[in-house]
C-alpha cells in the first residue's frame, strides 16, 4: 500500500509546470504581437519579468526571474478631441487701427 501512494505522489503534476499568468497566449509570438488574455480579452505581448522555484539545488527552492512576455491588457486608442471654439473672437490689425483712430476722435 505504501508503495501505490508513493506512485501517486510522484505522478502528481508538479506546480513549477504551470505558466505564469497571461504568459501562454504570447507562446511562439515576438513583442507587440496580438494575444488573448487568461480572462480571453484582447491584448499586446510586451517584455516582462516572470519568477519561478528553481530546486537544481535542492529544497528549498530558489525564486529566479527570467524575461518573458505577457500578454498585456491593448492600449485604448486616445480619443480625438474636436478643436476648441474659443469665445472670444480676434480682431485683426486693421479692425485695431480703426478702433484707435474711432477713440481718439472722441477724445478731441
Amino acid at each position: 500500500m505504501r508503495a501505490a501512494w508513493l506512485a501517486l505522489v510522484v505522478a502528481m503534476p508538479a506546480f513549477a509546470d504551470i505558466p505564469p499568468s497571461d504568459t501562454s497566449g504570447c507562446s511562439g509570438k515576438t513583442e507587440n504581437a496580438a494575444c488573448e488574455r487568461d480572462d480571453k480579452t484582447a491584448g499586446v505581448c510586451v517584455k516582462s519579468t516572470c519568477g519561478r522555484n528553481d530546486y537544481s539545488n535542492g529544497p528549498p527552492p530558489k525564486r529566479v526571474s527570467y524575461e518573458c512576455l505577457r500578454c498585456e491588457t491593448a492600449p485604448a486608442a486616445a480619443p480625438v478631441e474636436a478643436p476648441k471654439k474659443s469665445s472670444c473672437s480676434s480682431v485683426d490689425g486693421g479692425m485695431l487701427i480703426a478702433l484707435a483712430a474711432l477713440l481718439s476722435r472722441r477724445k478731441q
